[in-house]
C-alpha cells in the first residue's frame, strides 16, 4: 500500500458577486463624510429574490437620499454598479466596481469641500 497523497491542484475561480471588502469601502466613505459631518445617517438594503442591494446615504435622517450606491446583478456572473444622486437620478453606471467607487467617492469628496 503506498501512503502518497495526490493533491489536485485548485483551479482559480473567479470569485463573483459583492465581496465584503467592497462593502468595508463603501462604509470607510461613509465614515469619512461623517467625520465631516457632511453626511449624517446610512442605509443598507437587499433584495435577494430581486437580485439588487443598495447603500445609501444621507445628508441627515429627515432629508431624501443624497446618494445611493446600487449592485444590480443582471446576468447569471454579472454586477452592474450604479451611483444615484438627490436632483440627477442615475449620475453613473458601470460593470467595473472600482470605477464606480471612484465616482461616488468624488461626489462625497465635493460635498465635504
Amino acid at each position: 500500500m503506498d501512503s502518497t497523497i495526490i493533491a489536485l491542484p485548485q483551479s482559480p475561480e473567479k470569485v463573483f458577486g459583492f465581496t465584503q471588502s467592497q462593502f468595508r469601502r463603501l462604509d470607510a466613505l461613509y465614515l469619512q463624510a461623517a467625520g465631516h459631518k457632511t453626511l449624517t445617517y446610512r442605509t443598507v438594503e437587499c433584495d435577494f429574490d430581486e437580485g439588487i442591494a443598495s447603500y445609501t446615504y444621507y445628508q441627515s435622517e429627515k432629508h431624501s437620499p443624497y446618494l445611493q450606491f446600487v449592485i444590480r446583478k443582471v446576468g447569471p456572473r454579472t454586477l452592474m454598479f450604479e451611483v444615484y444622486q438627490q436632483g440627477k437620478g442615475r449620475a453613473y453606471k458601470s460593470g467595473l466596481f472600482d470605477k464606480a467607487h471612484d465616482y461616488l467617492k468624488a461626489q462625497i469628496d465635493k460635498l465635504s469641500a
